[in-house]
C-alpha cells in the first residue's frame, strides 16, 4: 500500500477491498487510519470497498468514518472517483514476504517497556 501511496498516483487514492474481512482488530484498523491520515495529507484518500457489518461497526464506533471512506463494493469505490473525474489503476500487491509490514522484533523485556 506504502508504494501505491508514493509511486502510484497523482492524486494519491487507495481502495482497500475488505469483502472478505468478517472482523478487523483495533491494530489492523490502526494500520489504516494511519494511511488514510498520510493520504489526506497528500490530498487523497483510502476507501475500504465492501465492510461487512461488523468492520463497518467498528469503523463508525471508533470515530475513523470521517478518515476512511465507506463503500458497498470495489465498483462503487471506482464509480465514485470517476465522478471526481480521477483516473486510477490497479496495483496488486505481490503475494510474497513484505517489507511494508515487517514482523515486530522479538518480544524482550526491553521491547515491552518501550511498547
Amino acid at each position: 500500500m506504502a508504494a501505491a501511496i508514493r509511486c502510484r498516483a497523482t492524486v494519491p487514492t487507495v481502495i482497500v477491498d475488505v469483502t472478505a474481512v468478517n472482523r478487523m482488530t483495533i491494530d489492523a484498523l490502526a494500520i489504516l487510519v494511519r494511511k488514510a491520515m498520510r493520504l489526506h495529507l497528500a490530498g487523497g484518500e483510502l476507501l475500504l470497498a465492501g465492510p461487512r457489518p461488523a468492520v463497518r461497526k467498528l469503523v463508525e464506533r471508533t470515530g475513523t468514518a470521517a478518515l476512511l471512506g465507506v463503500t458497498v463494493g470495489r465498483a462503487a469505490a471506482v464509480r465514485a472517483l470517476a465522478q471526481d473525474g480521477r483516473t486510477w489503476h490497479q496495483v496488486d500487491l505481490g503475494t510474497g514476504p513484505s517489507t511494508l509490514f515487517p514482523d515486530p522484533p522479538e518480544q524482550t523485556d526491553a521491547y515491552r517497556h518501550i511498547w
